[in-house]
């Protein structure tokens, strides 16, 4: 802004543009009590003190808005947002998953609900191939009783899940090892689709955890898994790879003998 009058030098006022009034003395005539007003000061009477030489404004002066903070703190990694109805599916598919496989140990071990019992269970590993076929019988009828429970309430669930893919396992290898074509949609007799029904409800259960709906809701698996259900599930695929290994040899891609489903799925 620019103001001449004859006989005066020309003075520039550099006017800032701020948002709140300027604390400057009151004009004449005006109420004493006033401390502050917007009134713009006479030209040449600014104080430039608070500039600095380079012509910014003097950043060692407190700023009128205080302090503001310049970083933000990253969310803790113990924090669970919010995770709608995440936890209600989880919790259908691991009871429904947890329930069946449990009726199956109950049919290996005891012969309920039709199963074939310790005895029928021992013939069918016989005629597929498996030396010392009644402790396997029992040791397979066992693991799908005990770690159906430990499903259905979420206790250890990636010991559990990981137990119940190397029983998949073993199964889907039997299958694929008889005389005949096991065709993946079975329809008088049942193929490979529960086998890998159950296959994928298990991995998924170990890639999401079981959900705060469980037992293991104050661990981390439950909610976040990272990498204790892919160390389990390395365990249990060595301990089933040994057994088929050391008790049956066969190569489960090539049928060798009539075989049929005789463990989880």
């Amino acid at each position: 802004m620019t103001s001449s009058k004859p006989g005066d030098d020309a003075r520039t006022e550099i006017i800032h543009d701020v948002d709140y009034p300027l604390d400057v003395p009151a004009a004449s005539g005006t109420n004493s009590g006033d401390t502050a007003t917007t009134a713009f000061p006479p030209a040449g009477s600014t104080d430039y003190s608070q500039f600095s030489e380079a012509g910014g404004y003097d950043m060692s002066a407190p700023l009128p808005f205080g302090d503001q903070p310049t970083t933000i703190e990253p969310e803790s990694r113990q924090t669970v947002g919010p995770r709608g109805t995440t936890d209600f599916g989880l919790f259908l598919l691991r009871v429904t998953v947890g329930v069946l496989l449990t009726l199956r140990g109950l049919q290996k071990l005891f012969g309920l609900f039709n199963g074939p019992g310790i005895d029928g269970t021992t013939q069918l590993l016989t005629e597929a191939g498996f030396d010392q076929a009644r402790v396997l019988a029992v040791a397979g009828g066992a693991i799908e009783l005990v770690t159906g429970v430990m499903l259905i309430i979420g206790l250890a669930t990636p010991i559990a899940v990981s137990a119940l893919l190397g029983l998949v396992g073993l199964n889907i290898a039997i299958t694929l090892t008889g005389d005949s074509t096991v065709p993946l949609l079975g329809e008088e007799t049942r193929g490979l689709e529960p086998s890998v029904l159950y296959a994928a409800a298990l991995f998924s259960l170990l890639f999401t955890g079981p959900g705060r709906w469980s037992v293991d809701r104050k661990w981390g698996w439950s909610h976040r898994p990272r990498f204790s259900g892919i160390v389990w599930l390395v365990i249990a695929a060595v301990v089933a790879g040994a057994v088929w290994y050391f008790l049956n040899g066969t190569n489960p891609l090539m049928g060798t003998g009539d075989s049929a489903p005789v463990t989880a799925g």
